[in-house]
């Protein structure tokens, strides 16, 4: 199973909550949400997590020579057998621990072998930023979903983003969060429509669901707590979905930009409805 990390391009569309749905419902027996968000981590302290370990501790492993890095023993095991990888609360140490972690190589090193056939690792990676070692795409590995609402303001700001995305990651597609109140002068736009003008897969979508996530964080990792609730349900759906289409699938989704005739001529064409998008 490889790493599945999820992003953001624009505001808060809900990476976090995302990520801990999918990570929650996700049909293996051991399963890891790791923080990888350079603005710092939200998940110790909505959690209730104790302090230590976690992100902070895996970066100061580091400085142990010839240490075996494992995301595994600095995450916390909660009541349904999830793993939580926390990191800092504060932005200015949680990208101090990613700094770290990217300079001695560990980020891409856990990426690579971070899950097995038997488990899976979720990362959050918050909102892209190009100064943070993981910012070009979240994390330096795995198969990178997009988080975003299907909104003009956000899809205008993704279709300039997502080139540069998929050149320096396996961009398996995007994630489309949905409801919520937003102008009616900010119209959603359907799945298909945008996998059209956008040239990318959409993969599934969650609701806004504000009950749905008080269920996740009050059942701390178990899919009991909140499996009547949309958010689960929707959340049950993508994760199978996507089970069942790792690694392969997102093997296929991997590569720099087109260059055969067809696909290239494909790919203009994608972008040049993307730049209707953008207008």
């Amino acid at each position: 199973m490889p790493l599945i990390s999820l992003v953001s391009v624009k505001g808060s569309p809900g990476v976090t909550t995302t990520a801990l749905a999918l990570a929650t419902v996700w049909p293996a027996q051991r399963r890891l949400l790791a923080e990888f968000d350079p603005a710092g981590g939200d998940l110790g302290v909505r959690l209730g997590l104790p302090a230590g370990a976690g992100l902070a501790g895996l970066a100061a492993s580091t400085r142990r020579p010839h240490a075996h890095h494992s995301l595994w023993p600095f995450a916390h095991e909660l009541a349904g057998g999830m793993h939580v990888l926390a990191a800092p609360p504060g932005a200015e140490q949680a990208s101090a621990c990613l700094h770290t972690l990217a300079a001695g190589g560990v980020l891409r090193r856990l990426a690579a072998g971070a899950a097995t056939a038997q488990a899976v690792v979720i990362a959050d990676g918050g909102r892209l930023d190009p100064r943070c070692p993981t910012g070009q795409a979240g994390v330096p590995a795995g198969a990178v979903l997009v988080v975003a609402r299907p909104h003009l303001s956000d899809l205008a700001h993704l279709a300039g983003r997502l080139d540069a995305i998929g050149q320096q990651a396996n961009l398996a597609g995007l994630v489309l969060v949905t409801g919520g109140k937003l102008p009616r002068t900010d119209p959603a736009y359907p799945a298909r429509e945008i996998t059209r003008a956008l040239g990318v897969r959409v993969l599934g979508s969650l609701p806004a669901d504000p009950r749905g996530v008080c269920a996740l964080l009050a059942g701390r990792g178990q899919p009991a707590a909140s499996r009547r609730l949309p958010l689960a349900r929707a959340a049950r759906a993508l994760a199978e979905s996507l089970a069942r289409a790792a690694p392969a699938a997102f093997e296929a989704a991997a590569g720099p930009a087109p260059a055969d005739g067809e696909t290239a001529s494909a790919a203009r064409r994608a972008g040049r409805e993307a730049e209707m998008i953008r207008r």
